[in-house]
């Protein structure tokens, strides 16, 4: 690494952007802030479109996205064939999937246990067992019997998706809450089924609820296959011992989702279910309450026992309720008796405590002020909103509304002050270069199947695995260390933005500003000379001072300043690297805050 970039590289590290401590923003610093918050950061003309129509009612169309016109990136999105899809037609692709690799294993024994035996025939391959065909009346039924495709695509599409609404949509604030939500109910898609389930999830449970009343979006998670699965709710049930009868129907459907053997492969007992305390204890300690929300363990295992027989279909993907699998016994839950025999209500009842109680409407508060206001949001105003949130009984809307219209998010000590995720850094550049992104053809992710689940194979593992000696945005994100859709753990990722902050991660972020500008990434387009087309390139201060008013908005710090100012060429007449010096512009500490 050149001395210039270890100098970028150190200011970014070790500069603090201090916000004033007394006055107000000015206008123009409001409509930046608002971009960078309501939104994923200003694109060249956003701020002179708000200068015209007024920061207020700016902010109005953003919390009513349905009445802005948003169909050319629907357009767009009509592409990706995946996203439309039921989970019928998903699962059925996975499974038979699933069915081809234990087919492969089961050939790959017998040929290793014949080789044992000194057997030098050549071992003919058995023929696969033929996927069940499709609806012939879904409009998908072509596309779903493309087996060994669908399924691995799903999430590279529902990736591609995310950044392409993120970046051009004009309904800026309802991709921020998406993006929240997404992450407030995290759904790991490299657990199995969750690969294809999250599509559905992304477009009927998140989607559909982020403006409207909060036990809405509560039941639609907890009802979600996605969820059901990725929490193991789905197999929360009291213990059951089955008849012989029952036993033989459950292993026949087993053998005909996944082959010929594969019940007696999982090994089969006349025992079913059991109590699993998995969502039970997240959905009030990461969905509602918060860990210090005053709920105990007894309280886990009995919203366990309410939640028995939620489960989902396993060859159409639809929720179901299985009477016979649930605790139909009494259960306390913090305090509130719930009587016997209340069957699927018993859960409707969890979610109705849970959504009213008081701690939920904090701790929801809370994680909103951190992502809209700063890490740290003051006390009173969490309060503040936390009675919005319960006055409106959780009406998300009205509470995000409190948030943004309030002092303290317009207050000189919110301004600037978030560190930008890998996800929002990657997207705001894009945005303020004014580039377009190109998404990959689809084919590239049908290679992910040669290759095992866990591996790092999922969306953008399909990348790797086609040899491509360029990286594509996603794959950059990636690498930055937020892979879309794929957080480990049901937390989601932090909202205290500080955590981002790191030497390496630092390192990657100059890495992908360079990659970039140079034009290496594989599916977007940008032209840095578009910016300083009214400059002449051999002027270097104006160039400089050209890149730092379109990308930073003049707001630079003197430091920063003079690093960049290093890198220009000694003399007027010099032709500058704009690229180069754009980079080190999008690396520099001030656009790293949002």
């Amino acid at each position: 690494m050149s001395n210039y970039w270890m100098a970028l590289l150190l200011v970014s590290f070790s500069v603090t952007l201090h916000a004033q401590e007394s006055g107000s923003l000015s206008p123009r610093q409001k409509i930046v802030h608002v971009l960078n918050r309501l939104g994923f950061g200003p694109s060249p003309g956003d701020i002179e479109k708000i200068e015209k129509i007024g920061i207020e009612s700016y902010m109005r169309q953003q919390l009513h996205p349905e009445e802005i016109d948003d169909s050319t990136v629907e357009h767009v999105l009509e592409q990706f064939d995946t996203l439309q899809m039921t989970n019928k037609e998903l699962l059925a692709d996975l499974h038979a999937e699933t069915r081809r690799f234990i087919q492969k294993q089961k050939e790959q024994k017998e040929k290793a246990e014949s080789e044992m035996k000194g057997d030098q025939t050549e071992m003919s391959p058995s023929p696969e067992k033929p996927v069940a065909e499709p609806d012939k009346s879904s409009p998908n039924a072509k596309l779903a019997m493309a087996a060994s495709r669908i399924s691995f695509r799903a999430v590279g599409e529902l990736q591609e998706a995310k950044l392409i609404r993120a970046i051009f949509s004009d309904r800026q604030l309802q991709e921020v809450l998406v993006d929240f939500w997404s992450n407030h109910f995290n759904i790991d898609v490299k657990k199995q089924q969750c690969r294809v389930l999250k599509v559905t999830d992304d477009r009927e449970v998140i989607r559909p609820h982020i403006f409207g009343k909060f036990r809405d979006l509560l039941e639609a998670s907890a009802r979600s296959p996605a969820m059901l699965y990725y929490l193991d709710n789905w197999q929360n049930s009291i213990s059951v011992t089955l008849t012989p009868a029952q036993q033989k129907a459950r292993d026949a459907a087993i053998d005909k989702r996944l082959g010929p053997g594969a019940a007696a492969a999982q090994g089969s007992s006349k025992k079913q279910g059991g109590l699993n305390e998995n969502y039970g204890r997240e959905i009030m300690e990461l969905h509602t309450l918060g860990v210090d929300g005053g709920y105990t363990q007894q309280d886990v295992q009995e919203v366990a026992r309410c939640f028995t027989g939620w489960t989902f279909d396993q060859a159409t993907g639809e929720f179901r309720f299985a009477p016979r699998r649930h605790d139909h016994g009494a259960k306390t839950v913090l305090g509130h008796h719930i009587p016997p025999d209340g069957g699927i209500e018993d859960g409707e009842t969890v979610l109705d405590i849970l959504a009213s109680h008081p701690s939920t409407a904090r701790f929801i508060s809370r994680k909103l002020c951190q992502r809209f206001v700063c890490d740290d949001p003051p006390s009173q105003l969490v309060e503040k909103v936390a009675g919005v949130f319960q006055q409106s009984n959780g009406d998300l809307r009205e509470v995000v509304e409190a948030i943004i219209t309030s002092p303290e998010f317009f207050s000189p000590q919110a301004y600037r002050s978030k560190i930008k995720s890998p996800f929002e850094f990657a997207v705001s550049a894009v945005r303020a270069t004014n580039g377009l992104l190109v998404p990959p053809d689809k084919e590239i992710y049908a290679k992910a199947r040669a290759a095992a689940e866990g591996a790092g194979t999922i969306g953008h593992g399909a990348e790797r695995l086609s040899g491509a000696k360029r990286k594509s945005l996603n794959w950059s994100i990636f690498e930055m260390g937020e892979p879309l859709f794929a957080y480990t753990f049901p937390t989601g990722y932090s909202e205290i933005s500080s955590k981002w902050v790191s030497t390496g991660a630092l390192i990657e972020r100059l890495n992908f500003a360079l990659a970039l500008t140079s034009q290496a990434l594989s599916d977007v387009e940008i032209s840095p000379e578009s910016l300083v087309k009214e400059v002449d390139a051999d002027q270097p201060t104006q160039v400089l001072n050209r890149l730092t008013d379109m990308l930073l908005q003049g707001e630079v710090s003197e430091t920063t300043r003079q690093t960049l100012a290093k890198t220009l060429p000694d003399e007027t007449g010099k032709i500058v690297d704009v690229r180069k010096l754009t980079a080190l512009i999008l690396g520099s500490p001030e656009f790293q805050r949002r």
